[in-house]
């Protein structure tokens, strides 16, 4: 039902992203991301996209409409986020399977990266850890920030 199409060959990808972020800047929203703070400038974001952050980035669509983004670091993170709109109809768990399904972990580093692959979640998304639950993740740790 889901395709995942790299965002590296998707033309209107830099918009798609960054429309994604706009959205997810609302402070309350639970699945706001834990990792930025405030929306980047158009620019910082087209300087982040094009400098290649992770090993495997795509663009989660259902027929021609993309519903997120899903995307592999090189720590083995796996990261994911839907349009608000697409939430609850089994998108996310589809993407994260076809992820596992297409590609294996790197090598376990020590100090670098585990030999698993990880997902870092908001506490406050409920449905995340939920749908990572039942994909076979298992809650490691809390992370706490001063």
């Amino acid at each position: 039902m889901i395709r995942l199409e790299s965002v590296y060959k998707y033309p209107e990808a830099l918009d798609i992203l960054y429309a994604l972020l706009r959205e997810r800047s609302v402070e309350d929203d639970p699945h706001v991301n834990i990792s930025h703070r405030r929306l980047p400038t158009f620019h910082d974001h087209e300087r982040f996209v094009e400098s290649r952050p992770y090993r495997y980035w795509y663009l989660i669509l259902v027929e021609q409409s993309v519903v997120g983004t899903c995307y592999i670091s090189k720590r083995n993170e796996i990261g994911i986020v839907l349009f608000r709109a697409h939430r609850g109809k089994g998108y996310g768990s589809q993407a994260v399977a076809a992820l596992i399904e297409k590609h294996k972990p790197l090598k376990a580093i020590p100090g670098v990266r585990s030999g698993s692959f990880i997902a870092n979640i908001n506490p406050k998304n409920e449905a995340s850890i939920r749908m990572f639950s039942r994909l076979g993740f298992t809650h490691l740790s809390n992370t706490y920030e001063l």
